[in-house]
């Protein structure tokens, strides 16, 4: 009996154990922020997407370069962010003012692939969009 008690007080390996308890939830937070971190660098490729295709399209007036100098900014990105086709936009609303949304898909790459095959194109990306007004110079 003395012997077991003795087995009971012994603390030798409870930081292991802790550590080990906590350590699962340690690597969700670390990939909810890498996500979030993703998302961010998502935004800020959607700004500078729709700023050099407000600025192609204010110079040129053409709204296919524009979107083709959108796309090559967006694909240069990698990380999972590509250009959405159809949130994307370039409209002109007369008086020589414009209209440039770029839209963008972000991959929530910590969903297994096993679970995003079960799951519709939308709800596997998040897409957001960028919008800026502008005036044609030419």
């Amino acid at each position: 009996m003395k012997r077991w008690s003795r087995a009971l007080q012994n603390k030798k390996g409870s930081v292991t154990v802790e550590f080990i308890g906590i350590l699962p939830f340690v690597f969700l937070i670390l990939l909810i922020l890498w996500q979030f971190l993703t998302g961010v660098y998502a935004v800020i490729i959607a700004q500078s997407a729709a700023n050099e295709a407000a600025k192609v399209y204010s110079i040129t007036g053409n709204s296919s370069e524009a979107r083709k100098a959108a796309r090559e900014i967006v694909n240069s990105a990698g990380g999972g962010i590509s250009y959405n086709d159809s949130n994307s936009l370039i409209s002109h609303e007369g008086d020589n003012l414009f209209v440039a949304r770029i839209g963008v898909n972000l991959d929530l790459f910590f969903i297994p692939d096993f679970i995003k095959q079960n799951m519709e194109e939308k709800d596997r990306v998040i897409s957001l969009s960028r919008e800026l007004r502008g005036r044609v110079v030419h």
